[in-house]
């Protein structure tokens, strides 16, 4: 791809184009801006991999790549959202999410745990997908929905209290 075979270019955005536009839409709510973001992360990373060394590369293929989609929300919110404000009412220490384990709640199944998902508010789902399907950072996550890091973590924990106890009802 590194040398300019179409081929291989056209297959690495058809493996990741999904990821980066959804993605790009859960930050920004409107489907022609997330085209426009998946399309301008895309030339970011053809740009950037004439000049990257393949034989020093050691993260992952999606761990590169996630930062170019992850600023081109940045660029669209610095441009057409709000600057960043912590929100008061989430605060991460008084509801005892840090005790919670997650992990057993993926032995109950698939299907419950979407239908728990889908009763979320929508800001703690984003959180959610964002975190569990694109295995974004907490800082990644505060940048593609421009939310403070604080308030990523804390709609994280409730969205993970909310699934365990929606699981627990059956």
């Amino acid at each position: 791809m590194k040398k300019g075979d179409p081929t291989k270019r056209n297959d690495f955005v058809w493996n990741h184009q999904e990821r980066f536009y959804a993605i790009a839409f859960l930050a920004t709510d409107d489907a022609n801006a997330a085209t426009d973001l998946t399309i301008s992360a895309f030339q970011n990373v053809f740009s950037q991999l004439k000049s990257i060394n393949t034989k020093q590369f050691t993260d992952g293929v999606w761990d590169w790549l996630v930062g170019f989609i992850v600023d081109s929300c940045a660029d669209w919110h610095s441009i057409n959202s709000a600057p960043v404000s912590r929100d008061p009412r989430t605060d991460p220490s008084t509801d005892g999410s840090s005790q919670m384990d997650w992990e057993t709640t993926i032995i109950l199944g698939s299907q419950r745990v979407k239908r728990c998902i889908s009763s979320l508010p929508q800001e703690q789902q984003k959180v959610f997908l964002l975190r569990h399907n694109f295995n974004l950072s907490y800082e990644q996550i505060a940048i593609v929905i421009n939310q403070a890091p604080e308030d990523v973590m804390a709609w994280l924990f409730r969205a993970r209290v909310q699934i365990v106890k929606c699981l627990g009802r059956g």
